[in-house]
């Protein structure tokens, strides 16, 4: 049984990065700290694909759960709404119907990440925007 593309093509109607996130993180930790943590979300995403597909691969639901929440906590907290919707759907596949399951997603989920880690580089390596 294959899953539904349902999730995948919600998420397409979703912004990959959506500005006002980092100007509010730029505002509660500082534009330094925010451009930092953008900067470091696209030097690491390739070590977080690995971990999320090697957990996934695993039938340990508490490591598969530890790194899907890891990827969507961090997605959310610079931006990538469409990356961190992805990986909420992945969560609950996990939680319903287990690793297997949400694996489905991992191709989604990778290839979402690849282009949000472009448009994040294009944003002047992650700095926020400057409020009008």
């Amino acid at each position: 049984m294959t899953a539904p593309d349902v999730p995948e093509e919600a998420g397409r109607l979703l912004p990959l990065v959506d500005p006002t996130a980092l100007r509010v993180l730029a505002e509660d930790v500082g534009e330094r700290s925010a451009s930092s943590f953008a900067r470091d979300f696209t030097r690491i995403w390739p070590r977080r694909r690995e971990a999320l597909a090697a957990a996934l691969a695993g039938t340990d639901l508490t490591v598969a759960l530890d790194a899907a929440l890891s990827l969507r906590t961090s997605s959310t907290m610079v931006g990538a709404t469409r990356l961190a919707a992805l990986t909420e759907e992945l969560e609950r596949r996990l939680l319903a119907d287990g690793p297997r399951a949400a694996a489905a997603l991992v191709p989604a989920v990778n290839a979402c990440g690849e282009q949000t880690v472009v448009e994040l580089e294009e944003c002047d390596g992650g700095a926020p925007p400057s409020a009008a």
